[in-house]
């Protein structure tokens, strides 16, 4: 299972290095880091948004057997990383290539 602190970790250094003083050598890798980035930060908000609970909603029964209920299927969360795995595959093969 992949780490998400460690995933959001190797995301940073990337992004740091196509940042950096030699990131006009990362021809592949640059664009792809930013489609990526938006592409992830949609994902996680619509996560978020699925996992905070209900603003303005009276405490109740009903309001707390939801919040205590894990609101993801099981293919929900395969998708998801799948979606990791794909990026992450991506920005390492840009790197690579990058690289030669």
């Amino acid at each position: 299972m992949i780490s998400i602190m460690a995933l959001q970790t190797a995301f940073q250094q990337v992004e740091r290095l196509a940042k950096g003083p030699d990131a006009s050598k990362l021809i592949t890798l640059k664009p792809l880091l930013e489609s990526s980035s938006l592409e992830l930060e949609k994902e996680f908000d619509r996560i978020l948004q699925i996992l905070q609970p209900g603003l303005g909603q009276r405490f109740g029964r009903k309001v707390l057997g939801q919040r205590l209920k894990w609101p993801f299927q099981k293919a929900d969360v395969e998708q998801f990383l799948q979606l990791l795995e794909r990026h992450i595959s991506a920005l390492i093969f840009a790197m690579n290539s990058d690289q030669m």
